[in-house]
């Protein structure tokens, strides 16, 4: 074990992948039911990990502060979108520490981004809807030196999916099904 993370298991998986290159596709499932004014639940589906089904039953709720019309019970939709690129950056900083043989103490990641609303309200045509850019910063205490800490940090953002998804342009595609209302007569 290193990092709390099984090094026979994760060299195992490596190896698998390498052999069966299927056993390497995952696909994730998340509905999203509005609740009422600016509060949802999100609930996980079953995932595929290769051939694999693997039962996921999370829930969590999404709210947003008052200023933003919500009545701030549970974190905004961008702060789970922060915490998701955390959380996969750190995910892929400790396996990769892991697999080089660097023990971990400890582990932060910060996660900072600014949004200018003016485009979500519409109420200006160039102002952009989205994050016009994240900042990220690890603190880490362990038995490597900063220049492997560095390397280590670049390797594990190049190994990030939810941190290339973010990084690269990815194709959107939605659909409609409208539904008749139960008030229409």
């Amino acid at each position: 074990m290193q990092n709390n993370i099984s090094v026979c298991a994760l060299s195992e998986f490596v190896n698998e992948v390498k052999s069966s290159p299927e056993e390497a596709y995952a696909s994730y499932a998340v509905d999203l039911e509005w609740q009422s004014g600016a509060r949802s639940k999100a609930t996980t589906s079953p995932m595929r990990v290769g051939p694999h089904t693997v039962s996921r039953t999370f829930s969590w709720s999404i709210d947003e502060p008052r200023q933003l019309l919500g009545s701030n019970h549970a974190p905004n939709p961008q702060e789970y979108l922060l915490s998701g690129f955390a959380g996969c950056l750190m995910m892929a900083f400790v396996s990769g520490a892991t697999a080089q043989d660097i023990q971990l103490e400890t582990l932060v990641i910060h996660v900072t981004g600014d949004l200018d609303l003016r485009g979500f309200l519409g109420t200006v045509g160039s102002a952009s809807v989205g994050f016009s850019n994240l900042h990220y910063r690890i603190e880490v205490c362990g038995d490597a030196s900063p220049g492997e800490f560095e390397m280590l940090m670049r390797q594990a953002e190049s190994h990030s999916p939810n941190a290339m998804t973010l990084a690269n342009p990815v194709k959107l595609h939605g659909e409609i099904l409208a539904l008749p209302s139960s008030d229409r007569s």
